[in-house]
């Protein structure tokens, strides 16, 4: 979610909230010559209203569960969910006392500077990295069908070698791809996705044999890699160098040998793209189950400090 104008009030409201606390706060330490305690009422009005926006920061993976859930709108939540999680740090730390205490408040407050932080690193690449998709990949597709677009892409090059150097047995599962698509559209004759297809060169041109050894070794391989599961480093360094070997090609080529490292290029922008997404939500791996594992250190927490009896 992008920080704009919309959560003004939000921000408004939890930064004099938080103001308010910190006043509070410092009259209620001036006024205590032992230090402020979490076990005092001031200090447990204190953790139960940063308990309080933490729960309810929570309640948004409940929202995101059961989306048929009509309280709210997905964007009012997200709101609350960011700024009632950054109120709560002010809150925990005033019912703290700025101390770690035991081993179990210490692990407490671990897990909620791991969530706060993770939480801000994720709001900031929310912030960051649209604006990298928009700039670095300007040809985006939906996440869902990069891989397809890709598949796409690879059947494309080979038409365009196919047209030059004849075909080429190497490429079955290409071969195979437009065979479907003919057999499809033939089934069809409505067929509103219908394309034009260039039929393979019967007698290959002279010189042909160094673009079909170019396609099959580094064109080939490059875009019939998985972007899912691929584990390179996406960069223009990485797409295969369709241009130059074949600077001196026949005149005629040229159309073809541009479209070939155009579909490379758009490949190298389909991966880039797929490892955006990775970095827009791969922080959530972290930081929901520790956030997780901090509302369980919670409750267990809030049951000790009741069920605790001094000299019992």
């Amino acid at each position: 979610m992008l920080i704009n104008r919309d959560h003004r009030t939000w921000a408004l409201a939890t930064t004099a909230i938080a103001v308010v606390g910190g006043v509070a706060y410092a009259g209620y330490v001036a006024a205590r010559p032992y230090g402020p305690s979490g076990g005092s009422w001031v200090g447990l009005g204190f953790g139960v209203a940063g308990t309080a926006c933490m729960v309810a920061a929570g309640l948004l993976a409940g929202r995101k569960k059961v989306r048929t859930w009509r309280v709210g709108s997905a964007q009012g939540w997200m709101k609350a969910h960011i700024w009632l999680s950054l109120l709560a740090v002010p809150l925990i730390l005033f019912h703290a006392g700025f101390r770690l205490g035991g081993p179990l408040t210490t692990w407490l407050m671990v897990l909620f500077g791991i969530v706060t932080v993770s939480g801000i690193a994720g709001l900031a690449l929310q912030q960051l990295v649209p604006s990298l998709m928009t700039s670095r990949v300007p040809l985006e597709t939906l996440q869902g069908q990069m891989d397809h677009v890709n598949e796409g892409l690879a059947v494309s090059a080979y038409e365009q070698v196919a047209a030059i150097a004849g075909p080429i047995a190497e490429a079955a599962e290409e071969q195979q791809a437009l065979a479907d698509e003919a057999a499809l559209q033939a089934s069809r004759p409505g067929y509103w996705k219908r394309v034009s297809r260039d039929e393979p060169n019967a007698s290959p041109e002279p010189g042909a044999e160094r673009v079909r050894q170019l396609y099959l070794e580094q064109v080939r391989p490059y875009l019939r890699r998985g972007l899912a599961t691929t584990a390179r480093v996406a960069s223009p360094a990485g797409v295969p160098d369709v241009l130059g070997p074949l600077l001196d090609a026949p005149e005629d080529w040229r159309p073809r040998i541009d479209r070939l490292a155009a579909l490379c290029e758009e490949s190298r922008q389909l991966e880039v793209q797929m490892r955006l997404h990775r970095l827009l939500h791969g922080w959530l791996f972290l930081h929901a189950p520790i956030s997780f594992a901090l509302f369980v250190l919670t409750a267990f927490h809030i049951w000790f400090a009741l069920s605790y009896k001094p000299g019992g």
